[in-house]
């Protein structure tokens, strides 16, 4: 399975693990066979990533834990002497404290007041000879030492097959069969999707549209491995990002510390170069370099197109992204002060200043136990900022305005910077096909027209101000696929 099925499984086992029966207190499955979640896959395809994903969207607790970190002291607590009676005699007992990792699914269970949620445990099969039995006992008793695992809490262990890790203890059948095993593979296309979200570099995401086959990448020579993985675009989108921002050369030997795979890094190079090439002609001349482009894309090879269409994807994806925050953060503030607009809450200055410090409170307990999003973090922030700049204008205002109208003003002016923002996002798309209405390689505008179809934010601004150009590329591309679906079935059929 890919990890967006491993991600939707895991969601369905916790509701079904935390069901309870008819009586609304026991579970409707009894602990003792309540499986652990074993997640074996790839390095850097996103099993420590859904986690996350999956408390917020469940609105369950995490504790997360990487086992290599850890010695046996840390997992099952330490030794201590306990005097006790036996047959008349007093004896010395070793018993041992609370486990670190259970005395924290405690600590958040209090912070938080969720009573259920997720031990995530990563590099599960990758833990020192010593730790080895205490896993074994999680797996099979869900106990770490003489502690369990509270009920409602459902254990995920995560670790890679032994092919890319030489660490890597196997398991017995003894315990494999007491766990739910669950064998993740990377996909690129539910990778893309999580690239546009994240906002991987956008040169990244269109050479692995043309050359899909470098996504992952395992070989092995007489002198060495060579590699790809998910991770490595990744952090080597950052490093990208970062090194743009310093004013740096990206070079082949920069490219290769994340690409351990010569032939695929000196080809992503080769590719980066002609991105940047127009990212920095359209960033500082356009539309001055307009022209002079035009005339040099006209005869471009198929690279050099994809380079165009995905530097104005990235270009169009920004925009929309300046966009859609303003219109996200506009709404949460219009939503949340609604209440003061209806006269259902006073706007008195010190009862502001009330509401704003408990909303801190609660957001730094929430943020503090990833039961926040970052989106959610950012948006109740921009509010208190915003209730606190309501409140000081509340309380300097000598000219006879009421709370309610500054109020409305503050939001006149947040909506006034989205219409702004929502213009030149519009602009930007319309130059885009604009331009690419040149280039003599379809593919490139298909893929300039996907790009914007899966990035959420350019999505969520199409579908609230439609772009005509947008429209008919989309209608031409889903006419053509739906011709060589048709153009299949007929081979078929003739060849039957």
């Amino acid at each position: 399975m890919d990890i967006q099925e491993a991600k939707e499984e895991i969601g369905r086992t916790l509701r079904a693990y935390t069901r309870k029966g008819p009586d609304g207190v026991c579970y409707q499955i009894p602990v003792e066979k309540q499986r652990p979640i074993l997640l074996i896959g790839p390095p850097g395809i996103g099993k420590t990533a859904i986690m996350a994903q999956i408390a917020r969207e469940e609105q369950v607790g995490l504790v997360s834990y990487t086992m290599t970190h850890h010695t046996r002291q840390s997992a099952i607590g330490l030794p201590v002497l306990k005097e006790k009676e036996y047959g008349g005699r007093l004896f010395s007992v070793t018993e041992y404290t609370m486990s670190e990792i259970v005395a924290s699914i405690y600590d958040a269970m209090e912070e938080t007041g969720q009573t259920t949620g997720i031990l995530f445990i990563d590099e599960i099969n990758c833990v020192s000879e010593t730790l080895a039995p205490v896993m074994l006992q999680l797996l099979q008793n869900k106990t770490f030492g003489s502690h369990p695992i509270p009920g409602g809490w459902l254990i995920v262990g995560a670790g890679n097959p032994p092919e890319y890790n030489k660490s890597v203890r196997e398991m017995d059948i003894v315990t494999l069969d007491r766990v739910k095993y669950m064998a993740v593979e990377a996909d690129l296309q539910i990778w893309q999707d999580y690239a546009a979200d994240s906002g991987i570099h956008a040169c990244i995401q269109t050479f692995l549209t043309v050359y899909p086959q470098y996504f992952y990448h395992m070989g092995q020579t007489e002198l060495e491995r060579s590699f790809v993985t998910a991770r490595g675009w990744e952090d080597l989108s950052c490093i990208l990002y970062a090194y743009e921002e310093m004013g740096e050369a990206v070079t082949e030997h920069l490219v290769e510390q994340y690409l351990h795979c010569p032939a695929i890094a000196r080809g992503f190079f080769l590719f980066y170069g002609l991105f940047h090439h127009y990212e920095r002609e359209y960033r500082e001349n356009y539309p001055a370099a307009v022209p002079e482009n035009i005339e040099r894309i006209k005869t471009a090879g198929a690279g050099e197109c994809m380079a165009v269409a995905s530097v104005l994807a990235a270009q169009a994806a920004g925009r929309a992204g300046v966009w859609d925050e303003q219109s996200i953060l506009t709404e949460y503030i219009a939503q949340e002060t609604g209440d003061y607009l209806k006269g259902r809450k006073t706007c008195q200055p010190q009862e502001m200043g009330e509401e704003i410090l408990r909303r801190r409170r609660a957001l730094g307990i929430k943020a503090g136990h990833g039961l926040v999003t970052l989106e959610e973090e950012q948006k109740e922030e921009a509010y208190l900022c915003f209730l606190e700049e309501w409140r000081q204008g509340a309380e300097l205002e000598n000219g006879g305005r009421t709370p309610c109208q500054i109020l409305e003003e503050q939001l006149g002016l947040w909506r006034d910077k989205e219409s702004r923002s929502a213009e030149k996002a519009a602009e930007c798309i319309q130059e885009a096909y604009g331009l690419l209405a040149h280039v003599p390689v379809g593919a490139a505008r298909q893929y300039l027209t996907a790009s914007l179809a899966r990035h959420p934010a350019c999505s969520r601004f199409l579908l609230a101000h439609p772009q005509e150009a947008f429209t008919r590329q989309s209608r031409e591309a889903l006419v053509s696929r739906q011709e060589e679906a048709l153009r299949r079935q007929v081979g078929q059929m003739t060849d039957l």
